[in-house]
C-alpha cells in the first residue's frame, strides 16, 4: 500500500495521509468504524420526527443545512430584541411608562437567563440538542405572540382616538367662549379656552395606570429569555462540535453577520412599522416627528411571531448527531490505532471505539460532574478575566442599546421611524465590513493567541474613547416657550387655562417652540392640511406673510389680528447628526472585528465538555450582573433628565422633553467608564494567552495523549493480551 509522510509542528510527528492508491480503502475503514461508533444508536444521525424519516430528507443532514436554519433563527430573535428597542418610546408614551419602567420589564428577558441558562446549557448539551433548541424557539414566538396582546386588549389608547378624530374633521375655527361641544374638541387639540376643568374621574385615572400591559411584557421578555438561553448555548455548542476546528473561525462570522443582521433589521423593521399609524385604518395629519405620533408598534411582533414558529419545527428534524461528525471521528480513531500500530500493539479498531463510547459515558450529565466541570471553568484564569471583561462590557453598552432610537428622537429632533432607520443602516454597514474581515483573518490568517487577545486590548480602548467623543456631538438645547425649567411663562396666554400636556407647536417665524398651541395662545385649528396649522395666536405676531394667509379660515389677512403656527418642532440648523453617524460607524466597525476572536477565545479556553455549560455560566452572569442592571439603572438616571413629565389625571407617566445637554452627556459618559473598567479583563487574557490553542492544532495530539493514558491505566487488567503488552503498559 503506497503512502505518503507528511511532518507537522516542527517535523516532530509523521502524520499518514493517503494517496490515489489507497482512498478508496480508507473510505471503507471508516465506514465500517462509522458503523462501530452508531452500534445500538442508529437512531441518532437519522434526520427526521418519529416514523416520517423518508430517505430523501438524510440529504438535509448537513451542517450548511442547520447553519442556515441556525442564521434564520438567530435573524429573527435578534430582530425580536431590537424591534422591541426600536418602539420602547412609542410604547411608553402609549402606556404611559417612565424610563425606569420600561427597562424593569426589558429585565425579563435576562432574569429567566439567569436561573435557567447554566442548568439548561449543561443538561442540553448532552441530550438531543436540536429537539431543546426547538422547544426554545417555541418560547420565542410565544413571546412575540404575548407582546401583541397589550394591544389587543387596550386597544390604540384614548389619546390616539382623539387625535384621529380631530384630525379628520374638517377644517374648525374654535373659540374660547362657545359651547361646551367645542371646548371639549379644543381640549383635545390644546386650543386656548377658559377656564379649564379637569374632565378626569376615577374611572380615567384607574384606565390611565396600564399594569396589566407592564406584566405582560414582562412575561413575554421572561419567555424570549428561555429560548435564548437554550438557542446561544446548546446551538453554538452543536455547530463547534459538527464542523472542523480550523474551519469553525469563518463559519462562526457567517452566523455572527447574520445574528447581527438580525437587530439591524429589526431596527429597520420598527422604522417602517412606526412610519404607520397605531390603528392602521386611520390617518391623523401630524407629522411623523411630531412628539404626539404613535406608530404601529403591535404589528412587527405578530409578523416575527409567524416566521419563529415555521423555523423552529424545522430544528426537530435534525439528527442527535450530524453524519460527517461521525465520519471525522471515525478518521481520528483510524489515525489512532494507526499510531498504535506503529508502536507495536496492534489493539485493533475495536478497542479505540471501546475506549471513546467509555469516555462519552462518563461525560453523562449527573451532579457530581456539574460540580467538577464548574471547578474546572472557575479554576480557569482565562475564562475567568474574559468573563470579568464581557460582563463589564454588556454592563457598560446594553443600556446604551436600549435607549439609543429615544436619544436620537430626542437629541437631534428625529421620528421614532428615522431614528431606527438611522441606527439599522449604520450597523449593518459595520456588521458586513467588520466581521467580514474579522472572521476572514481569523479563518486564513490565524492570528497567534497573543496578536489576538492584545488586539482586544486595544479595540476595548477604542471603544472607551468612542463613546467620549460623543458627549461633545449634539444639537443645542431646546427653548421652549411655556411651563418648562428656565422658561418664562408667557402673559399672552394666562387666561387660556392651558393644560401640562406637551404639543409643541412652532411659532410661524419658524424659531419660536411653544409648549403647546394653548400657550401660544391659538384660539383656531385647520386639520384638514398636514402639518396641522393653529392661527388667531395671541402670543404670536401676524407678520402678514403667504404663510399665514394661506391658513386662515378667511383667506383675508386683515381678519386676522394675530400670528399662527404649525404642530412640531422648529427646524433647526443642526448638522451634527451626521458626523454622530459617521463617529458610530467607525465605532462599531472597529469593534465588530474583534467578534469573531473573542468567541474563539470563550470556546477554546475551556474543554470541550465544558463548552455548553461555560457559555451558559457566562448567559448567567451577563444577564444578572450587566442586562439586567444596565437598562434599570441607565433608566433611572436618564430620567433625572427630564424637564416635562406627562402628568394626566393626576399621574406621572412618560417623559416628553428632556435636557439634551444632560442626556447627551449621561448616555455616553456613563458607558465610557464602565468600558475602560473592562480592559482589565483584558489584559489578564493577554497575559494567559500563550496557552490557548485557537485552531485546533494540538487538538490530535491531546486527544491520542488522553486517550494512551486512559490504556496505560487499564493495561494491567489485559496483560496477557499482545506479547509485551504489560510491560508497554508500565512504559
Amino acid at each position: 500500500m503506497t503512502q505518503k509522510k507528511k511532518f507537522i509542528n516542527g517535523g516532530l510527528k509523521p502524520q499518514i495521509l493517503p494517496t490515489k492508491h489507497n482512498s478508496a480503502a480508507t473510505r471503507a475503514k471508516e465506514d465500517e468504524v462509522v458503523s462501530l461508533l452508531t452500534e445500538g444508536e442508529a437512531e441518532d444521525t437519522v434526520c427526521g420526527l418519529g416514523s416520517c424519516k423518508p430517505t430523501w430528507l438524510q440529504l438535509l443532514a448537513r451542517k450548511e443545512c442547520y447553519l442556515l436554519v441556525y442564521c434564520g433563527i438567530a435573524l429573527m430573535q435578534g430582530m425580536f430584541f431590537t424591534y422591541t428597542v426600536s418602539v420602547i418610546s412609542t410604547i411608553e408614551k402609549r402606556f404611559k411608562l417612565t424610563s425606569k419602567e420600561s427597562g424593569a420589564f426589558l429585565s425579563g428577558n435576562d432574569i429567566s437567563q439567569v436561573i435557567l441558562a447554566m442548568f439548561l446549557g449543561y443538561y442540553g448539551n448532552f441530550g438531543h440538542r436540536p429537539r431543546w433548541m426547538g422547544v426554545g424557539v417555541m418560547f420565542a414566538a410565544i413571546s412575540c405572540f404575548m407582546a401583541l396582546l397589550p394591544h389587543l386588549l387596550y386597544g390604540p389608547g384614548q389619546e390616539a382616538i382623539d387625535l384621529a378624530e380631530a384630525s379628520s374633521s374638517a377644517a374648525t375655527s374654535l373659540l374660547a367662549n362657545v359651547s361646551s361641544v367645542a371646548t371639549q374638541k379644543s381640549r383635545k387639540n390644546d386650543l386656548c379656552f377658559s377656564p379649564y376643568e379637569s374632565t378626569c374621574t376615577g374611572e380615567d385615572a384607574g384606565n390611565y395606570s396600564y399594569y396589566g400591559a407592564v406584566v405582560i411584557f414582562f412575561i413575554s421578555q421572561f419567555f424570549v429569555g428561555i429560548a435564548i438561553s437554550v438557542f446561544f448555548t446548546i446551538g453554538v455548542t452543536y455547530l463547534d462540535d459538527n464542523i472542523s476546528k480550523k474551519t469553525y473561525p469563518i463559519y462562526y462570522a457567517a452566523t455572527l453577520l447574520l445574528r447581527i443582521l438580525g437587530p439591524v433589521l429589526g431596527y429597520l423593521m420598527g422604522g417602517n412599522f412606526l412610519s404607520m399609524w397605531i390603528d392602521p385604518t386611520k390617518k391623523p395629519n401630524l407629522t411623523r416627528r411630531d412628539p404626539r405620533w404613535l406608530g404601529a408598534w403591535w404589528l412587527g411582533f405578530l409578523v416575527l411571531g409567524c416566521v419563529l414558529v415555521v423555523l423552529g419545527n424545522l430544528l426537530f428534524l435534525f439528527p442527535r448527531k450530524l453524519p460527517a461528525t461521525l465520519r471525522r471521528e471515525a478518521r481520528a480513531i483510524l489515525k489512532q490505532a494507526q499510531k498504535d500500530s506503529e508502536e507495536g500493539e496492534n489493539r485493533g479498531v475495536e478497542f479505540f471505539v471501546k475506549k471513546a463510547k467509555a469516555k462519552k459515558v462518563e461525560r453523562k450529565p449527573t451532579l457530581a460532574n456539574l460540580k467538577k466541570a464548574l471547578k474546572r471553568i472557575f479554576t480557569n484564569k482565562i475564562w475567568i478575566a474574559n468573563l470579568f471583561n464581557t460582563t463589564t462590557y454588556i454592563l457598560a453598552v446594553s443600556g446604551y442599546w436600549s435607549f439609543k432610537p429615544k436619544y436620537l428622537e430626542n437629541q437631534f429632533r428625529k421620528s421614532a421611524a428615522e431614528a431606527n432607520y438611522y441606527t439599522g443602516v449604520t450597523s449593518l454597514a459595520s456588521v458586513i465590513i467588520g466581521t467580514g474581515l474579522g472572521g476572514a483573518v481569523m479563518r486564513w490568517a490565524r492570528p497567534s493567541p497573543r496578536f489576538v487577545t492584545g488586539y482586544n486590548i486595544f479595540v476595548t480602548l477604542f471603544v472607551c474613547a468612542g463613546f467620549a467623543s460623543l458627549m461633545f456631538i449634539g444639537c443645542p438645547k431646546l427653548k421652549v416657550v411655556g411651563p418648562v425649567e428656565g422658561s418664562p411663562l408667557p402673559g399672552c396666554s394666562s387666561n387660556c387655562g392651558c393644560s401640562d400636556r406637551f404639543s409643541p407647536m412652532c411659532s410661524e417665524d419658524q424659531t419660536t417652540l411653544f409648549y403647546s398651541p394653548c400657550y401660544a395662545g391659538c384660539t383656531a385649528i385647520d386639520t384638514s392640511v398636514s402639518p396641522i396649522v393653529y392661527s388667531n395666536c395671541s402670543c404670536i405676531a401676524n407678520t402678514t406673510n403667504p404663510f399665514t394667509a394661506s391658513h386662515n379660515a378667511t383667506g383675508d389677512t386683515s381678519a386676522v389680528p394675530f400670528g399662527s403656527g404649525v404642530s412640531g418642532y422648529c427646524p433647526e440648523p443642526c448638522d451634527s447628526f451626521f458626523y454622530y453617524l459617521i463617529i458610530k460607524i467607525i465605532i462599531s466597525t472597529v469593534t465588530a472585528t474583534g467578534r469573531v476572536g473573542s468567541s474563539v477565545i470563550n470556546l477554546r479556553c475551556v474543554e470541550d465538555e465544558d463548552k455548553g455549560l461555560a457559555l451558559g455560566v457566562v448567559t448567567v452572569f451577563i444577564s444578572l450582573f450587566g442586562l439586567i442592571p444596565s437598562p434599570i439603572m441607565l433608566g433611572a438616571v436618564i430620567d433625572s433628565a427630564c424637564l416635562v413629565w406627562d402628568t394626566s389625571c393626576g399621574m406621572t407617566g412618560n417623559c416628553w422633553l428632556y435636557d439634551s445637554d444632560a442626556f447627551r452627556t449621561i448616555l455616553h459618559l456613563v458607558p465610557a467608564v464602565i468600558v475602560f473598567i473592562s480592559v482589565f479583563g483584558d489584559i489578564v487574557v493577554f497575559h494567559y494567552s500563550r496557552q490557548l490553542d485557537l485552531y485546533g492544532e494540538r487538538e490530535e495530539e491531546v486527544q491520542l495523549e488522553d486517550l494512551k493514558d486512559q490504556t496505560e491505566e487499564s493495561k494491567p487488567l489485559n496483560a496477557t493480551k499482545g506479547d509485551g503488552g504489560f510491560e508497554m503498559g508500565l512504559q
